[in-house]
């Protein structure tokens, strides 16, 4: 084998085992979190003190359920460190922007659902 086609062959075995990482990291934040959401504004009747949430991330989808909201789905592009902040409204008006951080094995975020802001401290199940 030639000297020429012997690196391009190492080239590619190189590029093929860099991208393999890359591979696995795309989806690495996909699971199921649960815990509370805590009321930090707000004193709309319609926004409780806590409440129960559950995020569902699954690769680009993040969904979630609470007392108010069932499986609302958004889009979900954190940064490589797990920050995030996406906006979404749905076809009956609901607006939900969420500024969060997957960290480790939960997510901490801040929610803004007009009248109401929340915090949420979640864990992964």
């Amino acid at each position: 084998m030639s000297r020429s086609r012997r690196l391009i062959a190492a080239s590619g075995v190189c590029l093929a085992v860099a991208s393999i990482p890359a591979l696995g990291a795309e989806h690495a934040f996909d699971g199921i979190y649960t815990g509370k959401r805590v009321l930090t504004k707000g004193s709309d009747r319609t926004c409780p003190a806590e409440d129960n949430v559950s995020v569902t991330i699954h690769g680009e989808t993040l969904s979630f359920t609470n007392s108010a909201l069932r499986n609302f789905v958004i889009g979900f592009y954190p940064e490589q460190d797990g920050s995030f902040h996406q906006i979404s409204a749905d076809k009956g008006g609901a607006t939900v922007n969420i500024l969060g951080r997957v960290i480790g094995d939960g997510i901490e975020a801040d929610i803004t659902n007009p009248p109401c802001e929340y915090h949420w401290n979640l864990q992964k199940e």
